[in-house]
């Protein structure tokens, strides 16, 4: 299989979007998108939430973004599933990426021009971007397959110290945040769309891991986006943020356990389970929260959304 992308002059790349009542977010998303020409042909957007100020949010793009109004929440892995599927069928063996977006991801108007011409100079068919919060800080970064680079990335707090140490040259990784990856198509036709049945969090992770199996991965330092979540100040949204962490944490058992290729998780679950317990407290809820969802991925062999060991779902909703 010849498995270099195609040139990105004669790229046709489509956005992707999972959002659940965000209409704040996605407005900030789209209205970046809108600053993008060719090749970006198209944005979808799975609208879990139905609601009239997404609708019109979406609508505000023109006739560039389709809309998918799925008829149950079919969280962040099955609304993008949903919305790569729309894309394939859409635009056929025309399509050559798809660029898959958080919703409160902001990209600017060169970000898809300059990860495509990156992807298509290392030959990788799964490209993710320096991604920084708010003040410009680190965060959110993939597996890097290099020592130093895996070293640097999690001990420097800005772009620029990173390429300082490692300079821009891109680097392979193994799994990588949903946050922003662009796919080739090629590569999603032989791999699939990611799995519906994670409902939320931890299904990027699964995706990527399964993507970079089978085809070449670049992480581009030299292009940033930034990922600007709302911050978590209230006890409802704070316990919502503790079931979807759990819901992250059942996902994490199952990819490292019960995958072949998602064995590199293993290694992840202790600092993500210390994380947990900074953030919600060592509680004997959380204790106990924390080994049933372990024990529901790992054990019983059941992602988030299976309809056999979603309580979690149940009770958080998105």
């Amino acid at each position: 299989m010849d498995l270099t992308p195609p040139p990105s002059d004669s790229a046709v790349v489509v956005a992707v979007i999972a959002s659940f009542r965000r209409p704040v977010e996605l407005r900030r998303l789209l209205a970046s998108l809108g600053g993008i020409r060719a090749p970006l042909e198209a944005v979808v957007v799975t609208d879990n939430g139905n609601d009239e100020e997404s609708r019109e949010v979406v609508a505000s793009l023109g006739e560039k973004a389709a809309r998918l109004v799925p008829p149950v929440n079919l969280g962040c892995g099955g609304g993008l599933r949903l919305a790569i599927d729309h894309a394939i069928e859409e635009y056929g063996d025309r399509l050559t990426h798809v660029w898959i977006l958080d919703d409160d991801a902001v990209v600017e108007p060169e970000t898809l021009a300059r990860l495509l011409a990156a992807g298509e100079a290392a030959g990788a068919d799964v490209i993710y971007p320096m991604v920084v919060d708010g003040a410009g800080r680190i965060g959110w970064f993939p597996g890097l397959l290099r020592a130093e680079p895996w070293r640097a990335i999690r001990q420097v707090d800005t772009p620029a110290e990173y390429l300082q140490r490692c300079g821009s040259r891109p680097v392979a990784f193994s799994w990588s945040p949903g946050v922003c990856l662009l796919v080739t198509a090629r590569a999603l036709r032989s791999v699939g769309p990611p799995r519906g049945d994670y409902w939320v969090r931890g299904e990027d992770l699964e995706f990527s891991l399964r993507l970079t199996a089978r085809f070449p991965s670049a992480f581009v330092p030299s292009v940033v986006v930034q990922h600007l979540q709302a911050p978590v100040t209230n006890p409802v949204a704070r316990d919502s943020e503790r079931i979807r962490y759990l819901a992250m944490m059942q996902n994490l058992g199952f990819t490292g356990f019960r995958l072949r290729h998602g064995r590199r998780m293993l290694r992840t679950l202790p600092g993500n389970s210390f994380r947990f317990f900074s953030a919600h407290g060592w509680t004997p809820r959380n204790m106990s929260g924390l080994v049933r969802a372990l024990w529901l991925g790992a054990v019983r062999g059941c992602p988030a959304g299976d309809p056999r060991a979603n309580a979690l779902q149940r009770a958080g909703g998105k």
